[in-house]
């Protein structure tokens, strides 16, 4: 008995060891643009990320094969917060390389209620970073995709879906507030990881530093403009094209959401907040000379 439970064990750990020498290293991340992508679900009807756009966020869950236990049980947990998420105008997506008959069996057996997408040459999940060229396999990976088409949340495995739901949530819009006046759109945030590949996938992104001139001067991210929150008014005809991305950043995170607001009454509206501000960024400054006289 020992024996066979060594074996297996063994047999375990080495499938393991095979399983993530085949996955790509990382993951597509946080900040880029979500691939497109036209695909076809478990009852044929089609699905285009195009016609999701500016209407719903969405979660694409990507996992290995229809009708196993990991798979059953990722799968059910999503279909059970179905309409909590449909609340917060997100759909939810399974993604696999299986057809539509394979889907809609799966589907039936296990009774979920969500959207099983059929990737036939495994190129959406290529395009996540969670599967190989060559390779038959699709790794599971969740993501989750807002209204615009960033990507705001990139995680191997099996992340709680109740802990996605905090995020939509978190990131939703307020609404309309007692006073009749529009509610503020909260400003999706960025780290330190998410800004670099905001800047890295978008040529023409910008990040404006909200913070005193002295602060600025003594270190900065590359590239950063500088225009104090108290003057961004007057100045706003500085800023680069309204149709970039801009990414906001103050000391703590703190006067981001108020230069947010100010932004998107002028027609900002591709716009991010760097998590915590200056004090938590974790990357290259530079500094700058003070100006004579």
């Amino acid at each position: 008995m020992l024996g066979t439970l060594t074996s297996m064990s063994l047999r375990k750990t080495l499938i393991q060891a095979a399983s993530s020498a085949l996955r790509p290293a990382a993951l597509l991340g946080a900040g880029s643009t979500a691939p497109e992508f036209d695909l076809q679900d478990h009852t044929n009807q089609r699905i285009r990320s195009e016609d999701l756009k500016e209407a719903f966020h969405y979660i694409l869950v990507f996992y290995p094969g229809d009708d196993t236990p990991g798979c059953t049980l990722q799968l059910r947990a999503f279909s059970q917060l179905r309409d909590e998420f449909a609340a917060q105008d997100c759909k939810i997506f399974g993604v696999n390389p299986a057809g539509p008959d394979s889907h809609a069996r799966f589907v039936d057996k296990c009774a979920l209620s969500i959207p099983l997408l059929v990737d036939s040459d495994r190129s959406l999940a290529q395009a996540y970073q969670t599967a190989r060229p060559g390779i038959p396999r699709t790794f599971r990976a969740v993501f989750l995709i807002d209204k615009r088409g960033i990507v705001r949340s990139a995680m191997k495995d099996m992340p709680e879906p109740s802990a996605l739901l905090a995020l939509v949530t978190r990131s939703n819009q307020t609404g309309y507030k007692g006073s009749g006046r529009r509610g503020r759109q909260k400003v999706p945030e960025v780290s330190s990881y998410g800004l670099r590949k905001v800047l890295s996938n978008e040529q023409e992104a910008r990040v404006l530093d909200i913070r005193e001139a002295v602060d600025w001067r003594a270190g900065h991210i590359p590239g950063a403009l500088n225009i104090p929150i108290d003057e961004l008014k007057e100045r706003i005809h500085e800023l680069p094209d309204p149709r970039r991305a801009l990414i906001i950043c103050c000391t703590q995170g703190l006067r981001a959401s108020g230069a947010a607001h100010i932004l998107d009454q002028a027609g900002w509206r591709n716009l991010y907040k760097l998590t915590d501000g200056m004090e938590a960024y974790r990357g290259e400054l530079v500094r700058a000379e003070a100006e004579s006289g």
